[in-house]
């Protein structure tokens, strides 16, 4: 875990916190936050990048407040460290929008032991969510946003636990589809659990964009190029998502799956509240442990 040298500018605002904010859907992203002059506060893997987004956002936007957190979201350790600075710095969260997710293209794990894919696409957002309420970092009506799929409608949410030796059983997308149904589920089971905390709880599906989703996989990144030739134009999905921020909370919507910037239904399965229970249980089973040792 790494911060900004500039990091302290953060302290003591509301802030919009983004994860995978140095390509795709994330870095566009940024660009509309900048404009409507929200203070950001964004994740990345590479600091070479996000030092370079930082200095040209700047010369832009003279006064925007914006830092980076170098965050290994698969790392749960790295999280916690991430939201406690933000904790300790009196920063209320704004907007949460947890953008970050790789499809598996090859068999994985986390420090943790949990399948890579589902530490990242899950765990990861369902623990900054968690850690931002016990620690009491969310601003009043603040809005949690997790940048879904429509792979969800593949997912069953049949499995058992999420061990990686048990979800290898099952191909790449329908791995990548049961991380995407959790994701919802329990999307749907913190917007009620959060209602009372004027916490607003959505997910958004961009539809299929142009990204880095299946980059980080050594030689079978190649993959990604195809993604980039039927994908859509990421910053067309970033304007819908921005605006899709804005009636969140002009609305004071939550509990709702947003489809290319509307509202649709999603699968009957992330609505079963015996699944959303089931997969909380897991989930909390999953951080338990490292919650603990930090």
């Amino acid at each position: 875990m790494k911060f900004s040298n500039n990091i302290e500018i953060l302290s003591s605002q509301n802030i919009t916190l983004i994860t995978g904010a140095t390509s795709g859907i994330g870095f566009e992203m940024l660009e509309y936050l900048a404009k409507d002059n929200q203070n950001i506060l964004f994740t990345a893997r590479n600091e070479t990048k996000a030092i370079k987004i930082i200095n040209d956002l700047i010369s832009v936007y003279p006064s925007l407040r914006i830092s980076y957190a170098l965050c290994e979201l698969s790392d749960q350790i790295e999280i916690l460290k991430l939201t406690n600075y933000i904790n300790c710095k009196l920063i209320k969260v704004k907007n949460l929008i947890n953008n970050a997710g790789i499809f598996p293209v090859k068999n994985r794990i986390s420090k943790q032991g949990i399948e890579l894919s589902f530490a990242i696409n899950h765990i990861a957002p369902f623990l900054i969510a968690t850690q931002l309420y016990k620690d009491n970092s969310f601003d009043k009506y603040s809005l949690i946003l997790n940048i879904n799929s429509s792979a969800h409608y593949r997912g069953r949410g049949d499995l058992e636990n999420y061990d990686p030796q048990e979800t290898y059983n099952y191909s790449k997308m329908q791995r990548y589809s049961e991380t995407k149904l959790a994701n919802l589920c329990l999307t749907y089971k913190l917007s009620k659990l959060y209602i009372n905390d004027d916490i607003l709880v959505n997910a958004a599906h961009p539809g299929i964009v142009a990204t880095n989703l299946l980059s980080n996989n050594g030689w079978l990144s190649f993959l990604n190029w195809g993604l980039k030739l039927v994908g859509r134009n990421a910053n067309k999905s970033a304007k819908e998502l921005f605006e899709v921020i804005q009636k969140c909370h002009t609305d004071k919507l939550s509990g709702v799956f947003f489809s290319e910037g509307d509202i649709v239904k999603s699968s009957d399965y992330s609505y079963d509240i015996n699944l959303q229970d089931k997969i909380w249980n897991i989930s909390i089973g999953l951080i338990n442990a490292s919650t603990m040792e930090f």
